[in-house]
This record gives structure tokens, C-alpha cells and sequence, in this order.
């Protein structure tokens, strides 16, 4: 029976791929010679690096000034939460607290409508090549609190075969901050060499196959953006010890995810459907609603009804 299983996930992997291989190639003539050469050193890091570091300012120059009021707000809602309970404002994670939903699309839907912005779009696509799914952003605070479990611990993503998240930074991270953590791509580090660990990879597990020396963290000011394609470099959120973090998390994929289940586990749409649909603009009901199968959410919800933006 395992074995039937496990040739019935490769089959279904390798049409997938075959898929997304055909698509991509549409895509691909309707883009051609649209690329800047910003998008070009962006995507350039990514396919070598799996990262690409920059800012607010220079990544979205033109909406850059109009987001500051939503920071501050996002950041001023820091004050509500809980370090152990909930709230009506936050729930709490694994590993910290997430600003719920509901109360992001009515006090500050400009935070969800950040990763609508057109250009960032063309970026993604530009990158995937393949039609994009916006999984939705979460509002993230991360407390000190010594637990290494969840997004603190080194993995890749398994929505799909490339995950392009965002990570924008709300207060300064510096040393003991808890700075976004990752091994280059170039490495080429895969599961096959962390067998029967998958799911439990601490620095000690991480340590015996990539020296420290080859770890790369992110640290800079408020307004530090940095990209990663999250299915394809390893990466985790290093233990805060000094201080807390803030932080707006943002992802995208194709819209045939190799997970449709976790890809749509990062934001409750179905939950909070009429405002969404009241503040995102019906040209981008494709990235926000078309890709999602709503049979999906009652899984999600059987699983956990808090579940969102579990990731790094």
C-alpha cells in the first residue's frame, strides 16, 4: 500500500511539473522583453543566491511613504498582545503571534493590498513564470521566549515547487533580534541529506552539514525587504534572545500549488471573504480568489481554525 502511495505522489508530481513546464512557456512569450534591470538583479539573487535583499523605498518607490501610517499602526497594535493567551486582536502560533485576519482587513487592509501592488505582481511573474497566486500577508510578532519550534526551525516550503515570499522588516533587526537565517542555494542542500529529520532540523542537525561559516543572516533598519524562494532554500526565523521581532510576511506561488491545502492555510479567505472582496480590486480577484478551492478550507479548519501564515 505504501508503495502504490508513494508512486501515486510521484505520478502526480511529475505531471504537475509537466503542467506547470507547459504554462510557463506561454507565460513566457507574453513577457519577453519586459524586464527592467532592477527585476533582473532581483531575479539574478534568486536563481543563484535563493535571496535577494532591499527595501521599501527601493523596491516599491512609488507606494513606499503611503505605507508608513500602516507600519505604525501595525507596529502601535503590538501593544495588545498576549505573551501566552489570546486576544481579540492576535492569536497565538508556535512560535509567536499573528494579527488576526479579520482585524488586519478592517484596521489596516493596506498590509494585505501591499502584495497586490502591480509591480511587485510583475516581479513574482517575472520570476515564476507561471500564472501567480497571492497566498495572503500576516502581521507577525515574535516574542523572546526560547522556544525553537515551528517557523525557528530550518526548512523549506512545500507549497509548491518554487514559493517566492516576502519578509518586510517593522522594527530594526540586529544580533539577537531574531534576523531571518538561510543557506545559500548554490549550496544545493536537500532533505535526502537530513533523512529521518525532516521535520526536527536544529542548528545542531543543520551544523553537521553546512558549517556556521556558510549561514547567512539578514539583519537592517524598519523597512528591510528581503525576497526568497522559500520551497527552495533552507531557511528558518533564528531564536530571538534580546529583543522581539515585527514583522509583514507575504507569499505567492502558481496557481496549481503542489499543496493547495497549505498554500491556502496562510490566509483564511473563505473566513473573511466579503471584506475582502469590499477592498481588493476585481482585476486581481485571479491572484486572490480564482486559484482557491474552497472544498479545501474545511481541511484547513479540521486541522486547526486559527491556522495562518505558518511559515517563515
Amino acid at each position: 500500500m505504501v508503495s502504490v502511495t508513494r508512486l501515486r505522489s510521484k505520478v502526480r508530481r511529475r505531471l504537475l511539473e509537466a503542467t506547470h513546464h507547459l504554462e510557463s512557456l506561454v507565460v513566457r512569450r507574453r513577457l519577453n522583453g519586459r524586464l527592467t534591470v532592477p527585476q533582473s538583479e532581483v531575479l539574478a539573487d534568486l536563481n543563484t543566491e535563493g535571496v535577494h535583499v532591499s527595501t521599501i523605498d527601493k523596491l516599491m518607490p512609488e507606494t513606499a511613504a503611503s505605507l508608513d501610517r500602516s507600519f505604525r499602526l501595525a507596529l502601535d497594535l503590538l501593544h495588545e498582545v498576549p505573551l501566552k493567551e489570546p486576544s481579540r486582536l492576535w492569536h497565538r502560533g508556535s512560535a509567536s503571534n499573528d494579527l488576526r485576519a479579520d482585524v488586519m482587513l478592517e484596521m489596516v487592509p493596506e498590509l494585505f493590498l501591499l502584495g497586490l501592488d502591480s509591480n511587485l505582481l510583475d516581479l513574482v511573474q517575472q520570476y515564476l513564470r507561471l500564472p501567480v497566486a497571492y497566498h495572503g500577508a500576516v502581521v507577525r510578532h515574535s516574542l523572546v521566549d526560547g522556544i525553537g519550534a515551528g517557523p525557528r526551525l530550518w526548512h523549506q516550503d512545500e507549497e509548491d515547487f518554487h514559493v517566492l515570499r516576502m519578509v518586510v522588516y517593522l522594527n530594526d533587526v540586529t544580533m539577537g533580534g531574531g534576523p531571518f537565517e538561510y543557506i545559500p542555494r548554490s549550496l544545493g542542500i536537500s532533505y535526502k541529506q537530513f533523512a529521518g529529520f525532516e521535520s526536527q532540523l536544529t542548528n545542531d542537525r543543520m551544523r553537521q552539514i553546512v558549517p556556521v561559516e556558510s549561514w547567512k543572516r539578514v539583519y537592517g533598519a524598519a523597512g528591510t525587504v528581503v525576497l526568497c524562494d522559500t520551497a527552495q532554500v533552507f531557511h528558518h526565523e533564528s531564536l530571538q534572545t534580546e529583543r522581539d521581532r515585527a514583522v509583514i510576511m507575504i507569499g505567492y506561488s502558481s496557481r496549481r500549488p503542489r499543496s493547495m491545502v497549505t498554500s491556502m492555510a496562510h490566509f483564511p479567505a473563505e473566513q473573511v471573504d466579503q471584506a475582502l472582496r469590499r477592498i481588493v480590486p476585481v482585476a486581481n480577484y485571479p491572484h486572490v480568489f480564482s486559484w482557491r478551492k474552497p472544498a479545501e478550507a474545511s481541511k484547513i479548519l479540521a486541522g486547526n481554525p486559527q491556522t495562518q501564515g505558518n511559515a517563515a
